[in-house]
């Protein structure tokens, strides 16, 4: 969501105290549309965030690092220039538009004062930051707007700067009167959308959040609704002076937050806040965690299909090549029908004419008539050797594929199974050692050798259940964290997670082991299956043949249970992991 008006009131009344007062010390410019101002003043030293991106347009204090490009923008460049050692005086929001001026006691090049105002202009995709001299002229921006691109106005250096026009009201100042008299020209415009066009700072959340108070069982037209409404909004508005910042959840990520609670938002989860800028930082921060983790959960996938489709696409040609025995037994046959009958044959002989012993029918056999009849008949069983060692080759490079075919499927499981960038780091890593990723994108050694916590699960019957992420998990949970006697699970013959019931002593309840299977099925390839069968035996019975790759195994003495993949269990039975 793009940050509104009214929760940007909360943030620039906030932010006051701690930046009024401060000078600025840097500025950087980490992303093409993001400016962080690092400031300074006896006892503090503040970082104002100013993002003009169209999804994310913003402004507040921030606590998170941002990693900055070699070459700074010009713009960056520019706003050195002009601002670092300048003194914040005062930081204002017209209305509750979504417009900030934070006025700068600066400097000039022969060391006179002048008054600067930078202007964050965050409306979306026409977001903007401004940097206006004393007679409020536009001395650079973010962003430059020509007349073609805008028939509003046009942000040029050497243009005075005029802000949007807006015809909107300030709800934080309308009297009842006027709110109610607005409120009774509607006309044919639905109610929702009207809050948004005569009232600065409502988002559409907040429309919902304001009819939701005034009719929780639906909007309906309604006698005297102007005043009624009228006073509902007002009421709502003087809450806002005891603000309770609140960010809501859904699947554990981030999708709307709130100057104080939404009763008509649908959420699993709430988070509040002690002040809507550490709300606002949160927010986003979070939410780019959650886009990097995609972007690259995204790319490691594609990356791992494309290896393979390939190896796919070589299986094939190795199938097909599994024709040549054919060809190879026929040289052999071939062979000994001459050397059979090798008597008829004279030396320059074209042809032999002859009975195939295994079936009593007549063949016709070319010869070599530059070739003795010993040698055309060795001829053919030089071929017969060499196809079947081709043969032999091809089976043996066959079986290499299938390895990695199953390698890279079980990859695929790891990340689907992923929860952080720590964990997709681990599986590019394995990728890498592997060969299937450039060394330079995987993370250092040292950090792949402290691997982030399996999957941590308690039973019903208080068991631990532990289950791997990542092939490098598997294999650690498997070959050094098990003891012999305990029972480890993985789903048959299907790419998934290895899972631990510990401490089971080589028999555990079947309450237990239905949730670990449950939990082995959900954790692999056939998660979304009706029904998976899933083996367990002894952890003393799973051996890792020398030179397999991480997370293979081999087991015996073990038997076989169908259970269904269960989210449900899986969640309500996960328990913290900790620190690794």
């Amino acid at each position: 969501m793009t940050l509104d008006g009214l929760t940007l009131h909360l943030i620039v009344e906030e932010l006051k105290e701690p930046v009024i007062g401060c000078k600025v010390d840097r500025v950087h410019q980490p992303q093409p549309d993001t400016v962080v101002l690092t400031l300074r003043a006896p006892g503090k030293n503040p970082r104002l965030l100013i993002s003009a991106g169209a999804s994310d347009s913003r402004l507040h204090l921030t606590q998170q690092k941002y990693a900055n490009p070699i070459s700074p923008p010009m713009f960056c460049m520019f706003l050195r220039k002009h601002v670092i050692g300048a003194k914040i005086t005062d930081v204002q929001q017209t209305g509750l538009e979504r417009i900030v001026r934070i006025s700068l006691e600066a400097k000039d090049e022969l060391g006179l004062p002048r008054t600067l105002t930078l202007v964050a202009e965050l409306m979306g995709k026409y977001s903007n930051v401004i940097l206006l001299n004393e007679q409020g002229v536009i001395m650079d921006s973010l962003r430059h707007v020509s007349s073609a691109q805008s028939r509003v106005r046009s942000v040029f250096p050497g243009l005075n700067y005029e802000e949007p026009p807006s015809s909107k009201l300030n709800p934080l100042t309308i009297s009842r009167a006027t709110l109610a008299e607005m409120l009774g020209k509607r006309g044919k415009t639905k109610m929702k959308s009207y809050l948004s066009q005569f009232l600065q700072g409502i988002s559409s959340q907040t429309a919902d959040e304001l009819l939701w108070r005034y009719m929780p069982e639906g909007y309906e037209e309604h006698p005297r609704e102007a005043e009624r409404l009228a006073d509902v909004i007002l009421g709502f508005f003087k809450e806002l002076a005891s603000p309770r910042p609140t960010m809501y959840f859904r699947d554990g990520v981030p999708f709307f937050f709130a100057p104080r609670h939404y009763r008509s938002v649908a959420a699993q989860s709430v988070q509040r806040f002690d002040t809507a800028n550490a709300m606002g930082d949160a927010y986003y921060h979070r939410l780019r965690e959650v886009e990097a983790f995609t972007r690259k959960r995204d790319n490691l996938i594609k990356l791992t299909q494309k290896h393979m489709d390939r190896l796919g696409q070589t299986l094939q040609k190795q199938l097909e090549s599994l024709e040549q025995p054919k060809k190879a037994e026929r040289h052999k046959m071939l062979g000994d029908i001459i050397t059979a009958n090798i008597y008829r044959i004279s030396r320059g002989q074209r042809s032999l004419v002859a009975q195939d012993y295994e079936t009593g029918e007549e063949v016709s056999i070319e010869l070599d008539p530059r070739l003795s009849p010993a040698a055309n008949a060795q001829q053919h069983y030089k071929r017969y050797n060499k196809l079947k060692a081709s043969l032999d080759i091809t089976i043996s490079r066959m079986a290499e594929t299938k390895k990695e075919l199953a390698f890279l499927d079980i990859v695929l499981v790891s990340l689907d199974a992923c929860e952080t960038l720590n964990e997709l780091a681990e599986v590019e890593y394995e990728l890498a050692r592997a060969g299937y990723a450039p060394q330079a994108k995987t993370v250092p050694q040292k950090s792949a050798q402290a691997p982030s916590q399996p999957h941590r699960f308690i039973s019903s019957d208080g068991y631990v259940i532990l289950a791997g992420k990542n092939n490098r998990q598997n294999d650690l949970l498997t070959m050094r964290t098990a003891e012999p006697d305990d029972i480890w699970l993985h789903t048959k013959d299907i790419p998934g997670a290895h899972v631990l019931i510990t401490g089971a002593k080589g028999n555990a309840p079947e309450t237990t082991l239905l949730e670990a299977a449950s939990i082995a099925a959900y954790l692999s390839k056939a998660k979304n299956s009706g029904k998976v069968a899933v083996d367990y035996a002894l952890r003393k019975n799973v051996r890792k043949p020398s030179g397999a790759r991480p997370g293979m195994v081999i087991y015996d003495n073990y038997q076989t249970i169908l259970v269904s993949p269960s989210r449900e269990i899986f969640e309500r039975l996960a328990a913290p992991t900790g620190n690794p």
